[in-house]
């Protein structure tokens, strides 16, 4: 499969999943729905690695990044800002997201999924907290936070249909995108839950950006290695390292030190 056809593919999960999200009011007055071109690709991972890909799957595929979406919605109501109506309709937004999710679920009957599914929402949910408190988190508290929050729904979706095998690939390539647009947050002045917990664990907040590059650069070597030691075609392999990490901050790392 060549990366015209991932694209393709990962452009009409987007457009499935956008059209099911649909709601003139909400999009009126809020961002719309988040949907991360990164973890659509890994939702479909297993199809593009020629796995039996069924109806049911691609369905519960695309109610994991609806469940995305609303966490993610959540996440954007500002808690020391007055409450306006940007930010009830954001709530409402996901919620309503929320309810898509557990609707196309019950249509397929799939109650286990959706219980797996709820537990993984209240890990994700407690992680997501506890970037709120005012307590010093250490380094390794983010790191873990940051990956219960990025790939505890996909596990989930990975385990219940036998696709364990890309938890290792999805790990690293999922922790470095997120930790890429943390980079980007900090460098744009920007301070986000995770940045702002980097800045009170390291002693300076200078350290945050050697920290976040130091992350990328072992999330990216992680990834490699594992894809090394996978049977998996080289295209699929290839997009993976160069359209999902292509790893530019390493370049601009060497371009400065040189």
């Amino acid at each position: 499969m060549n990366d015209l056809q991932i694209h393709s593919k990962i452009t009409s999960m987007e457009i499935d999943v956008l059209q099911a999200l649909h709601q003139r009011t909400l999009e009126k007055y809020t961002a719309g729905p988040s949907i991360e071109r990164a973890r659509l690709f890994f939702l479909l991972l297993p199809f593009f690695d020629g796995k039996q890909w069924s109806n049911d799957i691609e369905d519960s595929a695309k109610t994991v990044a609806i469940v995305y979406a609303a966490l993610h919605a959540h996440d954007q109501v500002e808690e020391d800002s007055p409450i306006s109506k940007s930010q009830q309709l954001t709530v409402l937004a996901g919620d309503f997201y929320s309810g898509i999710y557990y609707q196309m679920l019950s249509n397929t009957n799939n109650i286990k999924l959706i219980q797996l599914l709820a537990s993984g929402i209240i890990g994700v949910s407690e992680k997501k907290a506890s970037l709120y408190e005012k307590t010093i988190m250490p380094t390794s508290g983010v790191e873990a936070a940051a990956e219960v929050i990025e790939t505890e729904l996909l596990n989930i979706f990975y385990n219940f249909y036998g696709f364990s095998q890309y938890r290792a690939i999805s790990k690293p390539a999922l922790e470095y995108v997120h930790f890429s647009n943390q980079l980007d947050a900090y460098r744009n002045g920007v301070e986000t839950n995770i940045l702002r917990k980097l800045n009170h664990a390291l002693p300076l907040p200078l350290y945050s950006e050697r920290w976040l590059l130091d992350k990328l650069d072992a999330s990216h070597a992680e990834l490699t290695k594992v894809l090394d030691a996978h049977p998996m075609d080289f295209g699929l392999k290839n997009f993976m390292l160069h359209q999902i990490t292509p790893h530019q901050h390493l370049a601009e790392q060497l371009t400065r030190e040189g």
